[in-house]
């Protein structure tokens, strides 16, 4: 019986590859074909993004309320995705489709940055197509490819830096030194995280080309680069070094000891956080490669390719450690943004394409899957994966509270009125949705500082008998409360998604503010 079904599974693993081979054959017999086949991806994500289920996410829409105050840098991260932003909703208007078009068409750019930097590195076509392929299936490239957030140009900029300076070192051109720089100063206006791809370079270069160490054209493409950071030092000499100051708090170097038995807990989600993020379904791949290069076996195009991952995986396992909270999963992905062309490059020399085939297309039936999980519940399995596992629920709801607290506007005896919350994540998504887009505003009382801190806040308002739309989680403190003449009106409003209560928001209307004095707690 075991070895029947072992065979039928591996007739069907035959089938699958064989026919995913003709069709991977017929779009790698012309570069033309392999664009269109992108172009359409492209067409169907605008559509998904126009008529699909998912709202704004918060990171999303704070860095769209950054585009509406350009500056040279921000309090969390540098300029270049404000003035993206910017760019393209003054063409689509302020839209989701005007904001996560940014993240379309810089997952379109990865998809060819990989297929020319596995040409470049490889001289097969096979390769590159199937490289550009993987960037659809796997998770880390998916996200910045579907959602607008800084990931989405420091993946694209991280790629396009390895393309150039492995052209520059091969071919000692002064212009693609330059290209270099560029590639790299873009990276850094992007986001900081960029900054590891040098120590990356510089052993890489240590280990196999070490000649490069006395080529002036290689400093000149770095200067180059951090000339692109020259605003961001600027805005924090006039800021009080905030920027570094929380990244300073992201190490975990300003928080308390972390207990025992959280360290391990922090490692384990940090390892399986990784593996997520990374397709578990590509993992035995990942085992022969890393193989190869403990018996150190790997040729300059491989150990170029994964040494920056391995480095950055190590660099934050320590800081998983040092900070009570973790890490975000997200942290150390961009450093992975070559794997796609390690993993064809792979499965080529080892004639494995048909089972990397299959792997992807397990991997991006996951992914489609799990960013439309309330199918699930349309054919009666909707416990398979539970709402308070699905990662989409938080990109519902928000919608429906703008109307509810718009329509406590219109029922407002004043115009003299603000809406704030206490999370910067509710205000961002608030002033996205409700109608005309008015400034909303961040009440910090006692948690981190973020952008909202740099600008000006609730003190304008102070005894000019205006009314105040507070929004929170958490029922109201006395304090903020006494800081009105009197609490108007109270109401609530819960969220439910796929059948069951994500959120239930408390809403406050106040009259007649008087003043509250705001409290960072830490940056």
């Amino acid at each position: 019986m075991i070895r029947r079904l072992r065979l039928n599974v591996s007739s069907l693993l035959k089938f699958l590859e064989g026919k995913i081979l003709f069709l991977f054959e017929a779009i790698y017999s012309k570069l033309t074909i392999l664009l269109a086949f992108h172009l359409f991806i492209v067409m169907l994500r605008i559509l998904y993004v126009e008529y699909g289920p998912l709202e704004i996410d918060s990171e999303e829409a704070q860095y769209w309320i950054w585009s509406r105050h350009l500056q040279l840098s921000y309090y969390s991260k540098p300029p270049l995705i404000a003035y993206l932003n910017w760019f393209s909703t003054s063409l689509l208007g302020d839209t989701l489709l005007g904001i996560r078009i940014n993240a379309i068409l810089i997952g379109f750019g990865i998809a060819m940055t990989c297929y020319y930097l596995a040409l470049e590195l490889f001289h097969n076509r096979k390769t590159a197509t199937i490289a550009s392929l993987l960037s659809y299936a796997l998770p880390f490239i998916w996200l910045p490819s579907s959602f607008f957030t800084t990931d989405s140009p420091l993946l694209l900029f991280w790629l396009l830096s390895l393309l150039f300076f492995w052209k520059a070192v091969k071919t000692d051109s002064m212009k693609n030194w330059i290209y270099f720089g560029i590639s790299f100063g873009l990276g850094i206006i992007s986001k900081y995280a960029i900054l590891f791809l040098l120590p990356c370079l510089l052993l890489f270069l240590w280990l196999r080309h070490s000649q490069i160490f006395r080529n002036r054209k290689f400093y000149v493409g770095l200067g180059i680069g951090f000339l692109f950071f020259l605003p961001v030092v600027v805005w924090n000499l006039k800021n009080d070094f905030v920027s570094f100051r929380h990244l300073q708090h992201l190490t975990g170097t300003t928080e308390e000891t972390v207990p025992i038995e959280r360290i391990g807990l922090n490692l384990l989600e940090y390892i399986f956080g990784q593996i997520a993020i990374l397709s578990p379904f590509f993992i035995v791949f990942y085992f022969k490669i890393l193989k190869s290069w403990i018996r150190k076996q790997l040729s300059d195009e491989i150990l170029f390719l994964i040494l920056p991952g391995i480095i950055v995986f190590f660099v934050f396992l320590p800081i998983a450690f040092t900070r009570k909270s973790g890490i975000n999963v997200n942290w150390p992905m961009f450093a992975y943004a070559s794997i796609p062309v390690a993993l064809a490059h792979w499965a080529v020399i080892k004639k494995k394409i048909g089972r990397l085939a299959v792997g992807a297309g397990v991997s991006l039936m996951f992914l489609l899957l799990i960013s439309n999980l309330s199918v699930l519940d349309k054919v009666g399995i909707e416990k398979l994966i539970p709402v308070e596992f699905d990662p989409t629920k938080k990109l519902t709801g928000w919608q429906s509270l703008a109307q509810h607290v718009d329509s406590l506007k219109g029922r407002l005896p004043s115009t003299n009125h603000f809406v704030f919350s206490n999370s910067y994540h509710i205000s961002s998504e608030l002033q996205f949705y409700l109608e005309e887009q008015p400034t909303t505003y961040f009440l910090n009382y006692k948690n981190r500082m973020n952008q909202f801190s740099l600008w000006p806040g609730l003190e304008q308002f102070e005894n000019k008998n205006y009314y105040g739309i507070f929004i929170s989680t958490a029922p109201i403190k006395e304090e903020l409360k006494e800081s009105f003449e009197e609490l108007r009106s109270f109401s609530t409003r819960k969220i439910l998604y796929r059948g069951m209560e994500t959120y239930n928001f408390k809403i406050y209307v106040l009259k007649d503010f008087k003043g509250i004095k705001e409290k960072n707690s830490h940056y």
